[in-house]
């Protein structure tokens, strides 16, 4: 138990540390040459948001689902979608401490066209975890529909 608590405290030190050196690098840009005269004439940083745009293309139904009756197929390739995105979303945070959002986008393998979209907070995602999978990332901020033929390209708004 001492040591998760040590590795959790030591992970968020880290990313803490990183994200200070982030706002800091952004002040320093933002440190324009004072005009003449005038003390503490610069740009002050009011907010800074760290995103990430990410749109990938499903994986196709598992081969050995190939065989399947296509309603069955269907929803194969459904909750095998929902569980990858649900698993690169949480990569992505994982391995990106200091993004606070992402823009998804899942394109079908076959038709290309997306079929889940949305922008997915980290805290939102990190506060729906105890739901199931479809729920978390419905609550988290995706979009996508269920229809005849599993899942349907998104409409755009």
């Amino acid at each position: 138990m001492q040591s998760r608590l040590a590795s959790w405290l030591t992970r968020r030190l880290r990313v803490n540390l990183r994200r200070k050196g982030l706002i800091a690098g952004v002040r320093r840009a933002l440190a324009l040459p004072p005009r003449g005269g005038v003390r503490r004439d610069r740009l002050q940083l009011h907010s800074l948001s760290t995103h990430m745009r990410v749109t990938w293309i499903a994986r196709p139904i598992h081969p050995w689902d190939r065989d399947l009756p296509g309603v069955e197929q269907d929803d194969a390739f459904a909750t095998q979608c929902l569980e990858d995105v649900d698993a690169a979303i949480t990569r992505l945070f994982e391995r990106f401490d200091v993004i606070e959002s992402l823009d998804i986008a899942v394109l079908h393998p076959v038709s290309r066209e997306s079929i889940l979209t949305g922008t997915i907070v980290r805290d939102e995602f990190v506060r729906a975890k105890r739901f199931s999978i479809a729920m978390r990332l419905k609550m988290a901020g995706l979009t996508y529909e269920f229809g005849r033929g599993g899942l349907q390209p998104t409409r755009c708004a």
